[in-house]
């Protein structure tokens, strides 16, 4: 299985399962997501100053890792209303930084998407515990 970057996902890879976001003046953005590794899945909620910084904030929770986005672009690929974004995250992570991008027709998805392609490659370069 391939991750968001083309690289060999494991069986202890972070993977996105779903997401649900609302926001407005009066409550504020909130985000649900429900991630799984290694089959068992994991739910974290969490709010933020905009629906992508609640997203990135339950993903934070639901994996354990403190993940802070200092960087955010999104672009628009194809025409009209039914392009797809593509998102660049850099984030900051314990004792490094990782660059990552991700793409879906719902930017908050795509954010959400790479914020967890960053997690796993993160994990990925850790040196084993033991």
């Amino acid at each position: 299985m391939l991750d968001i970057e083309g690289d060999r996902m494991t069986s202890n890879s972070w993977r996105l399962d779903a997401i649900t976001y609302s926001g407005g003046t009066q409550d504020g953005p909130r985000a649900t997501v429900q991630l799984s590794r290694s089959g068992e899945p994991v739910h974290a909620e969490g709010a933020g100053t905009g629906l992508i910084d609640a997203v990135c904030s339950s993903i934070s929770q639901a994996t354990g890792v403190e993940a802070r986005v200092v960087a955010f672009r999104a672009y628009s690929v194809g025409p009209g209303s039914e392009a797809v974004g593509e998102v660049e995250l850099e984030v900051e992570l314990p004792r490094r930084r990782v660059a990552v991008r991700a793409s879906s027709t719902d930017v908050v998805e795509a954010a959400g998407l790479a914020l967890v392609a960053a997690l796993n490659q993160y994990n990925a370069e850790l040196p084993p515990r033991g």
